[in-house]
This record gives structure tokens, sequence and C-alpha cells, in this order.
């Protein structure tokens, strides 16, 4: 009992030593970003043979996390075969549109579409997207490196998966009073939850690096009009609602008068039986 207890308590403590221990993956981080940003500095010098990068570097520097986004904005002759267009070549560079919101004003017709693109394809779609326009008024590329984050969430989850491991093992193989494994049970548990949110961002930054998202704004532009302001109701318009209006008021008094029949009936007899009463005594009272 007291070994299974102790053996639990040391593997809780290993748990927040790893957790508390981000600077062994920073450290790894670091160095491999440091790595990287000598070979990228050494790249258009001249180095002597033996002071060659090593492998690790060598593999950094080509699997770079980049997350790409790009805002086109251009003219073109008619949104919408422009944008029948613009689907065919998401299908055929392996893409989709996954937001489109088409608005107009008193000078042009435009559409803002939303687009995720493979990265293999994403300066392929780019160039397709520019064949087809008239005028082009903007475009911005961006990239964001997250090799540095990719790198610190998977150290992350392999070290909380190992953790886990451990807590399971002890469950299994030291099994001691209901309390412990409660208490193991429960460390489970806590764990596999931060697990899965660390799956759920690393999910997040694949699909972003592998799917990078364009922007693309298409314009027409039309021969000016003037938006009206005012909404004006025609005089046939106007008395077909106070017909319909009149009929309403008819039927919901009615539907009043319905429902207030018994108080109705009651006010009758009240007025009958009052001028039988008035009568009976303003007769007696002559006759006297």
């Amino acid at each position: 009992m007291k070994n299974f207890t102790a053996f639990l308590i040391g593997i809780i403590l290993l748990a927040s030593c790893e957790n508390g221990g981000s600077s062994s993956p920073d450290r790894i981080s670091s160095a491999d970003n440091s790595a990287y940003n000598n070979i990228t500095e050494s790249a258009s010098m001249e180095f002597d043979v033996n002071d060659n990068p090593s492998a690790d570097e060598i593999d950094l520097s080509k699997n770079r996390k980049m997350i790409w986004t790009a805002h086109l904005k251009f003219q073109v002759k008619n949104v919408d075969e422009s944008t029948k267009v613009v689907q065919d070549l998401c299908s055929k560079y392996d893409g989709f549109v996954s937001n489109m919101d088409l608005s107009s004003n008193s000078y042009q017709l435009s559409n803002q579409i939303e687009i995720r693109i493979a990265n293999d394809n994403f300066e392929k779609l780019i160039g397709a997207f520019k064949n087809e326009a008239t005028y082009v008024d903007e475009l911005q590329i961006h990239s964001e490196d997250v090799t540095e984050e990719f790198v610190d969430i998977e150290s992350r989850l392999n070290t909380k998966r190992d953790v886990r491991d451990r807590y399971i093992a002890v469950l299994r193989d030291k099994a001691g009073s209901v309390e412990d494994i409660i208490a193991a049970e429960e460390a489970i548990r806590v764990i596999t939850e931060e697990i899965e949110v660390i799956e759920g961002r690393l999910r997040f930054l694949k699909d972003q690096v592998n799917y990078s998202t364009i922007t693309l704004t298409i314009y027409q532009k039309v021969e000016f009009s003037e938006k009206p302001s005012v909404y004006e109701k025609s005089y046939g318009s106007e008395l077909t609602d106070g017909l319909s209006n009149g009929w309403s008021v008819v039927t919901g008094l009615i539907i009043v008068l319905a429902n207030l029949w018994p108080l109705i009936l009651l006010l009758i007899l009240g007025l009958w039986k009052g001028r039988w009463l008035w009568k009976k005594l303003f007769v007696s009272s002559n006759k006297s």
C-alpha cells in the first residue's frame, strides 16, 4: 500500500516536472531555429567542405511549417462569368470555395470569395486568377512560420502521452486501495483531456499549413444609378391594405364578443330585471 502510494507520487512529480519543463522543448526549438538561421545566412556565402550542416539542420530547413495567405483584388468584365471561372479553377487545382459574398452599389458589382488551396498549387492558382483580370488593384502575399510552435506542440504531446501510459501501467500492474485507484483514474482523465486539447491545436495547425487561404475580390463596373432611399406604396396597395386591416378589425371584434358572451348575457338579464323592478315599483307607487 505504501509502496504503491509512493510510486504514484513519484509519477505525479515526474509529470509535473515534464509539464513545467517547457524549457526543454523551448531549448530544442531555439536550437533548431538558430540552426536554420545559420543555414539561411550562409546560403549566399562560400564555405569550406568540412563545415557542412548536420542532418538535423538540413531536415529542419527542408521542413519548415509555413502558413500562406493572399489577398487579391481585380476588375473583370462580368462578375457572374468570372465567378464560374474561379470555381472551375479551384476544382482544377485541388482547392475549394469556403465563403462567398456578392454585393452591389451604385457604381459596381463585386464578389468576395474565400478559397482554400493546397500549398503546392498556391502560386499556380494565383497566376491563373490574374489571367482573368482586366486590371489588378491589389495583390498581397503573407507567410507565417509556425515551425517552432509545431515542434513544441508535438514535443508536449509526446510527453503527456508517455505520462498517461505510465499512469495506465501503474493502474494495471500495481493496483492498491480503492482511493489509489480513483486517484490514478482521475489523473488519467485530466491528462487525456489535456492531450485532446493539444491534438485539436495540432490538427488546426496542420490544416492551416497544408491548405493556404486566398481572399479574392472581383468587381465589375456598372452604369451609375441612384439608389432609392424611400419606398412609396401605390394608392391601390394602400387601399388593399386598408380593406384587409378593416376586415381584421371586424373579425377581431367578433372573436372578442364570442369570448365575452357570458358577461353580455348577464348584462342583458340585469337590464331586463332592473326594468321589471322599476316598473313594478313605479306602478305600485302610482296606484297608492
